[in-house]
């Protein structure tokens, strides 16, 4: 049960990098897309013991990171990251469906802030853009509404518990 879990969040993380690096590098609104990776992540994590949650999370970053011009693991890094928040955090939250929306917001915009601030550290200038809270905010906020749709269908394929009276939306 444990290793169909984590095989069913790396084939679902998989086709979310892909959409990420394909479709979502064209689908820009405002300049900025959403972070449909990190969304991924924070279903998967949900569902996944700590341990693999973060390794998961790490093998996603991996793969990330060798698909997008950034230095090698600052994406993985990241991921590994937001894996260990949602999978320390999920139990104080889960039996509450209405912190779905800040618990979002929050894990996205944390873990672009914390992409940016160390692709600083590592030479890439990302603080020093000018839309670069916009770049953080705009795509937190599309998770929101993504997670909508998302959220429900990771949890539905990783076999999660439907407690809750809407469906898919316990963390």
């Amino acid at each position: 049960m444990r290793l169909r879990r984590a095989g069913i969040a790396l084939a679902l993380l998989i086709v979310a990098v892909a959409l990420q690096t394909t479709l979502f590098a064209r689908l820009r609104p405002f300049d900025a897309a959403p972070a449909l990776v990190v969304l991924t992540m924070i279903g998967v994590a949900r569902r996944l013991p700590a341990e693999d949650a973060v390794v998961v999370g790490f093998l996603t970053g991996v793969l990330q990171d060798l698909l997008v011009e950034s230095p090698l693991g600052l994406w993985a890094l990241t991921m590994s990251t937001v894996a260990f928040v949602v999978a320390r955090f999920r139990s104080r939250v889960e039996d509450d469906p209405t912190l779905l929306v800040p618990v979002v917001f929050v894990v996205t915009f944390g873990a672009l802030a914390l992409f940016a601030l160390l692709g600083t550290i590592f030479g890439e200038k990302t603080l020093a853009d000018g839309g670069v809270l916009r770049k953080m905010i705009l795509p937190a906020a599309y998770n929101i509404v993504l997670g909508l749709a998302v959220l429900p269908g990771v949890t539905a394929l990783m076999g999660g518990s439907q407690r809750s009276g809407l469906r898919g939306f316990d963390l």
